[in-house]
């Protein structure tokens, strides 16, 4: 009773919460479906530390978003990291939109990262209260991971984090010579980054909805290439909505344009990484540009 007039008491004095936001932390915000994403090959233009620091980067980062991103899950196989790693490019070596997003589709990933390991730099910076500043020598690392969007082929996000550690003159002078890997540095540098890029990440991927993808279709039985990996369940009602004009882009680059809503199917059966939904509204429901958990 005392909770319940709190409520309503809340509703009306200046300075609470408003209605929607009560509503929603009371009631929740509505059921959310994992976001499957996939990483390319890593890229690593530094060349310092060689095999060891570009694995240990890929790694980290997963790992990372693994476990603070509960929104998304990374599908890490040797099908799709040799899929990922024979998508076509153009002759200036860019990516080719469509074949990614087949690809995707096929894996029901709703995006793919590509992580660019920069150049190892070393600089100098005066540091400490006025008066008893002092030069320090420090190592920094930039680090930047590019999304692409499997749904549109869009550059969901390009972003570049910078961090550097304090180091002593003769690993400064190592580094800077690229006489000798100091695990130590590079493993505290990719610490940092990784921290702050995961963070990145993880708010915006969170922003994005859900969207899956129906690969086949025959006698009203529709076959999706997500399932409880994601969260769905039987019973499910998806929202199918069909494909608009693509877009045509720099390099002969395609961008997919979605349509309005055509449709809705109906979750039957679920398996790890498929579902079979039955077509309750709509026709031609094969040819969509995706799905969405109807709420």
């Amino acid at each position: 009773m005392i909770a319940a007039l709190y409520f309503v008491g809340c509703l009306f004095v200046p300075g609470c919460a408003t209605t929607q936001k009560i509503t929603a932390d009371i009631l929740g915000k509505g059921r959310t479906l994992r976001k499957k994403i996939a990483f390319l090959p890593s890229v690593d233009s530094s060349g310092y530390g060689g095999k060891d620091f570009q694995g240990a980067t890929a790694a980290q980062l997963k790992a990372f978003l693994s476990r603070r991103c509960d929104s998304l899950r990374i599908i890490d196989s040797r099908n799709i990291r040799k899929a990922l790693q024979d998508v076509s490019r153009s002759p200036s070596g860019q990516i080719d939109n469509l074949a990614l997003a087949h690809l995707g589709r096929i894996f029901g990933l709703s995006a793919v990262l590509k992580q660019t390991i920069g150049q190892m730099e070393c600089l100098t910076d005066k540091r400490g209260i006025w008066g008893f500043r002092r030069t320090c020598r420090l190592a920094r690392l930039s680090f930047r991971v590019r999304v692409y969007d499997i749904q549109t082929t869009a550059i969901l996000m390009d972003e570049i984090v910078r961090e550097d550690v304090e180091v002593s003159e003769s690993d400064w002078d190592n580094i800077k010579t690229a006489d000798r890997y100091n695990k130590g540095i590079a493993y505290q540098l990719l610490a940092k980054v990784i921290g702050k890029m995961g963070e990145i990440i993880c708010e915006r991927l969170a922003e994005e909805p859900w969207e899956g993808y129906i690969i086949s279709g025959s006698d009203n039985t529709f076959t999706i290439s997500a399932g409880t990996d994601v969260g769905l369940a039987a019973g499910d009602v998806l929202e199918v909505f069909g494909l608009g004009e693509p877009l045509k882009g720099q390099e002969g680059q395609i961008y997919l344009v979605s349509g309005p809503k055509i449709g809705e199917i109906k979750v039957t059966k679920v398996k790890r990484n498929r579902a079979e939904a039955t077509g309750i509204l709509g026709y031609d429901l094969e040819q969509s540009s995706f799905v969405q958990l109807k709420q």
